[in-house]
């Protein structure tokens, strides 16, 4: 077990590649989202970080910064029948925030645990 804290950015640089932000050796997701409740390497209890809501809402305003932002300079947008339109922008809308969801959950997941943000009691 590692006995002194790690910087924040090397927490977050853990975190974001879904890594322990302890020790950066293992995973700290069971699952496509599902964060381990310790870590098997260091014994970090990690299920006791809140990342229930933040990241979906960070990865949703990237995400539609990212789609919907540059999407009303583009042509395509003013060219194309909206039908098009709007199934090609709620595909991009969909596989990017599938894709980057897990990442940033990691990162946030990070973040909390360099600051000791735990949560005061268990949910039922």
């Amino acid at each position: 077990m590692t006995t002194e804290k790690a910087p924040l950015s090397t927490a977050l640089w853990r975190g974001l590649r879904r890594q322990c932000p302890a020790c950066g050796e293992a995973s700290a997701f069971r699952g496509y989202l599902k964060i381990a409740d310790t870590c098997p390497n260091c014994h970090t209890p990690l299920g006791l970080y809140p990342c229930d809501d933040g990241p979906a809402y960070i990865t949703m305003l990237l995400v539609g910064h990212l789609v919907v932002g540059p999407l009303f300079a583009l042509e395509f947008f003013w060219k194309y029948p909206l039908g098009v339109v709007i199934s090609v922008t709620l595909g991009a809308l969909v596989v990017m925030t599938l894709a980057l969801l897990p990442f940033i959950k990691g990162g946030f997941l990070a973040l909390l645990w360099h600051h000791g943000l735990k949560r005061s009691r268990q949910p039922h």
